[in-house]
C-alpha cells in the first residue's frame, strides 16, 4: 500500500460526502474559491468553525460548505488576548499603523488599581469645576419658554430651574433634546 506525504493536498471523503458531492455536480453548483474560513453562530453565541472549507454557491444565493466544524471557544481566545496584552505591560506603546500615518503615539491605558482611581479623581475633578463655571454664569432668561416645560425638564434631568431653561433655550423649546443633553 501506497503512502500519503506529509505535505500533499489529499482529502479522503466518507461514503456519504461522496455521494452529497455527486449530486452537488449534478445540481450544477459553482465552486467559490479562495475562503479560508466559515464561521456560524447559534442562538445560545456558540461559534462553529470550519477552517478551509469548500464552499459552493447555487443559482438562488445559498452556500453549502464542506469542511470540518470545530466548536471555536471564545472565551479562550479572549483570555488568550488578554494575557499577552498582560505580558506586554503598561505603559507608553505605540501602534505601527499611527506611526505610518505620523501621528503621536497611542497610550495604552493602565489597569491597576491606582491609576484607574487617579483617573477617576481627576475626572471628579474636572466635572466639578465645570458645573461650578456653568453655575457661576447668572440667571438664565426664560422669556418665551413655558413654566411647565421647565418644570417637566427640571423633573426629568434632575437639574436646576437655570440648567433645564438654558437647555431648552439651546434646543428651541425642544423637551426631549433638553432632557438628553442634560442626561
Amino acid at each position: 500500500m501506497s503512502t500519503i506525504e506529509e505535505n500533499s493536498n489529499v482529502s479522503i471523503f466518507n461514503k456519504n460526502e461522496k455521494k452529497a458531492r455527486e449530486l452537488i455536480g449534478k445540481l450544477g453548483l459553482k465552486q467559490i474559491p479562495g475562503i479560508a474560513r466559515v464561521t456560524f453562530r447559534k442562538k445560545n453565541n456558540q461559534i462553529y468553525a470550519i477552517e478551509k472549507p469548500e464552499v459552493y454557491r447555487t443559482a438562488g444565493g445559498n452556500f453549502v460548505v464542506f469542511g470540518e466544524p470545530k466548536v471555536d471557544d471564545f472565551t479562550q481566545r479572549l483570555a488568550k488576548a488578554q494575557q499577552e496584552a498582560q505580558l506586554a505591560g503598561p505603559g507608553l506603546q505605540t501602534t505601527g499603523a499611527a506611526e505610518a500615518l505620523g501621528k503621536n503615539p497611542v497610550e495604552t491605558i493602565s489597569k491597576d488599581p491606582q491609576s484607574i482611581q487617579a483617573d477617576m479623581v481627576a475626572a471628579a475633578e474636572q466635572s466639578a469645576g465645570k458645573e461650578a463655571v456653568e453655575e457661576t454664569s447668572g440667571p438664565v432668561d426664560e422669556s418665551g419658554l413655558s413654566g411647565e416645560d421647565i418644570e417637566l425638564v427640571m423633573q426629568q434631568a434632575n437639574v436646576s430651574r437655570d440648567k433645564a431653561a438654558k437647555a431648552l433655550r439651546d434646543h428651541n423649546s425642544d423637551i426631549v433634546n433638553a432632557i438628553m443633553s442634560l442626561s
